[in-house]
């Protein structure tokens, strides 16, 4: 397991946890102030020569839960091996943890086709 240096990690408990780069924005409700662990995966935790990686992960402290986020112009092919690759990468910390992954698009949302179905699947 690839160990995430502290330097990567900010420690948050607001109400609301955001995540953006560019015109890209993802919210998480944190309504009970529980704490998280916001984590840099792009550019800190894994550098141009780890390959595809997200851009972000939010873990909760007290249950281990992973939230993995892509932000993305609009290549939902490269979003989705992004999430995947970093999720191979970085296995959970506790066993039976739930692990999501979000991709979220500035400018366009992936057409409802057999593309995107497939997209879901994975």
């Amino acid at each position: 397991m690839k160990d995430i240096p502290a330097r990567c990690v900010k420690l948050k408990s607001d109400s609301l946890i955001v995540f953006s780069e560019k015109k890209s924005k993802i919210t998480f409700l944190n309504p009970d102030h529980n704490t998280y662990r916001a984590i840099q995966v792009d550019g800190c935790v894994f550098n141009a020569e780890d390959g595809h990686k997200c851009d972000n992960l939010l873990e909760s402290v007290e249950y281990a839960d992973q939230y993995f986020v892509e932000l993305k112009g609009g290549d939902s092919n490269k979003a989705v091996e992004q999430l995947k690759d970093t999720i191979d990468k970085l296995p959970p910390r506790l066993a039976g943890a739930k692990r999501m992954a979000f991709a979220v698009f500035s400018n366009t949302c992936p057409k409802n086709d057999t593309k995107r179905q497939a997209i879901e699947k994975k």
